[in-house]
């Protein structure tokens, strides 16, 4: 099974580095195109949502591969991401998450429940399914209304002609009966929009349509008689501008039909088929027009609908009813990501004080040093804070290892105001493109020295707590509320030391602590885009986003681009200081990612800044006493 999933290009994805949110964030699954409308309904009234889809068939923008229903993958996912509740939308149930999340007390929801043929075989499954669904808060369409209703439609590009007759989500069978309708209508006719589901089907509905002028929606074709939709996420943005529309699988007695929701919406009257129980509460919030079938009666329907024509759009507060109903969020704590390493544990950390650093006299230089380091390795906001108090203190160089910096001779200078001679790594390269003057070398009592003979009046050592072997006036130590012990020390997880080690700190710095947080806190905080050398505003991008991440923590930058606004389009994650590949043009990167390119290249670099709530200043003037 493992390998299988490993080497499936459409099922890689959901297994091994699997993206997730920052802990506390509301996991919403659907598994398509037409549940990822109740997602973003859902979305504009819930902060903090982390979207998956797991189509092996449609690519979802917007939406986040979702971890495989496997035992060695979903529980580490869990472990990783620590979502306050779980949403499943229809028939959406997974055994292996229902179970994990049991297991990690996250709340679970089941919104958009309908009597769907999926929904029908779980529940054959007697004592099984009451298992699985015990303690799952199960929220049915019959009771809130269809949330489709309530999604945004977002405009496309190239919209078609006003007047047009679409049929949406057609299965097999729909296209033959609509066409043979739609010849029979007296002229002029409007143009039939054919929106197939099922985009395998799409050269076959092409070759329905011969005799008349048929174009392809991907090929932007406009003057046709006929137009097949081969575009996916398009068709309810295609639906505003229509005068009436066909709703697909109506007359198939097992489906049941999809749902009208769309089309009510954006107001437009709906013709369909005899059956439509598998949405029957989506049928109450517009106006449909019955066939029975026959080629006559769907003539008469469609003109009908005509003559209709669009109205006022549907209104529903189906998703307040939703909300009121959800599960508050109960994020689970923080657990040990490897726990099969626990043995390891003492050799390795053993190993690590056989360094010469753990037993060797501090040296001690002329100027005053500040450490600024942490607990965990990797992504507790070391480096911004770095350099913020490098930028706040007068004379101040920022001194560290350079990590990943390539070949090159050992003590290495970065001046603000020129391109260094060579690779200083990533992180000191983006405080140097940030005005900081920086020193990179491995032995950092070298790179001190090196520093104050360049006219540095006070050394910032970034990364610096465990370094003993240089002397420090000043130790400040960053922990990141959401993730404080890593997972557990190396090579459970990325802690370096335990709690205690904070005794040896003079000043402690909670990243993203809770609202209310005794003591220093801080956070990141997004200011602007740097495109091309030239800092522009937030707003300046907006929509699908195109993202590469190369940092200990992608997820914090991830959200953050959520909370921005934008949808992810395509994701790009690379080891923690790993090489990126070749970037789409305007892709989205971080500014420690960006130090690795060229300046001038074709990428959008998101600006933050770490705002550090408290009196950071009078922690800075202790240096002086």
């Amino acid at each position: 099974m493992w390998p299988f999933f490993w080497l499936h290009p459409k099922l890689s994805p959901h297994v091994g580095a699997v993206p997730h949110p920052v802990p506390g964030w509301t996991w919403i699954h659907g598994a398509s195109l037409g549940e990822h409308r109740v997602v973003a309904a859902l979305q504009t009234a819930i902060d903090q949502v982390w979207p998956t889809s797991a189509s092996p068939r449609t690519n979802v923008i917007g939406a986040f591969p979702a971890p495989a229903d496997l035992p060695f993958c979903i529980g580490p996912w869990l472990d990783r991401a620590r979502p306050g509740r779980l949403v499943l939308v229809e028939s959406e149930l997974w055994p292996g998450w229902l179970v994990a999340c049991r297991r990690r007390g996250i709340p679970v929801a089941v919104v958009q429940a309908r009597p769907s043929r999926g929904w029908t075989r779980w529940a054959r499954l007697g004592p099984i399914w009451r298992f699985l669904m015990d303690g799952v808060v199960v929220i049915p369409q019959s009771e809130t209304g269809d949330l489709k209703l309530a999604a945004p439609t977002r405009p496309v590009k190239n919209p078609l002609p006003p007047g047009a007759f679409i049929a949406a989500s057609t299965r097999e069978g729909d296209e033959a009966r609509l066409l043979a309708a739609w010849k029979r209508l007296p002229p002029p006719r409007p143009q039939l929009v054919l929106g197939v589901r099922h985009a395998g089907r799409v050269d076959e509905v092409v070759q329905l349509g011969q005799g008349w002028s048929v174009g392809l929606r991907s090929r932007n074709a406009r003057d046709v008689d006929v137009l097949v939709v081969d575009t996916q996420g398009e068709l309810a943005g295609l639906l505003v501008g229509a005068r009436a529309a066909f709703i697909g699988g109506t007359f198939d007695g097992d489906l049941g039909g999809h749902s009208p929701a769309e089309a009510f919406a954006v107001g437009l009257p709906v013709v369909r088929g005899p059956h439509s129980h598998a949405n029957p509460a989506a049928w109450h919030a517009g106006r449909s027009i019955e066939s029975d079938g026959s080629i006559d009666d769907l003539v008469r329907s469609i003109q009908e609908a005509l003559a209709l024509g669009p109205s006022e759009n549907a209104q529903t507060d189906s998703v307040e009813r939703v909300l009121a109903r959800l599960p508050s969020l109960n994020p689970p704590p923080e657990r040990s990501l490897r726990p099969w390493l626990w043995p390891a544990v003492p050799l390795v950390h053993a190993i690590g004080r056989l360094r010469p650093a753990w037993w060797a006299r501090a040296r001690r230089v002329s100027v005053p040093v500040v450490s600024v380091g942490g607990l965990t390795a990797g992504g507790t906001a070391k480096t911004p804070l770095a350099g913020l108090v490098a930028k706040r203190l007068e004379g101040a160089w920022v001194v560290a290892r350079g990590h990943r910096r390539g070949s090159g001779p050992r003590v290495r200078v970065g001046w603000p105001d020129r391109p260094p001679a060579h690779d200083l790594g990533d992180e000191l390269e983006m405080l140097r493109r940030r005005g900081v003057p920086v020193v990179s070398a491995p032995n950092r009592v070298v790179g001190a020295a090196t520093a104050i003979e360049n006219g540095a009046k006070v050394i910032v050592l970034d990364d610096g707590f465990q370094h003993r072997r240089l002397a420090r006036g000043l130790d400040i130590v960053c922990i990141d509320a959401r993730w404080p012990t890593g997972g557990g020390p190396i090579p459970v997880g990325t802690g370096r030391e335990t709690v205690r080690a904070l005794e040896r700190a003079d000043a402690v710095i909670q990243v993203h602590a809770a609202a209310g947080n005794a003591g220093l806190s801080a956070c990141y905080v997004a200011t602007g885009w740097l495109i091309r050398g030239r800092i522009e505003p937030l707003d300046v991008v907006d929509g699908d986003v195109d993202v590469a991440v190369g940092i200990a923590r992608p997820a914090s930058f991830i959200c953050q681009l959520l909370g921005l606004g934008l949808r992810v389009r395509s994701l790009v994650q690379v080891p923690n200081h790993g090489a990126l590949p070749p970037l789409p043009p305007g892709c989205v990167v971080t500014e420690k990612d960006a130090a690795r390119l060229l300046p001038d290249a074709d990428v959008r670099v998101l600006l933050v800044e770490l705002q550090v709530d408290g009196d950071l200043d009078a922690v800075l003037g202790g240096l002086a006493q």
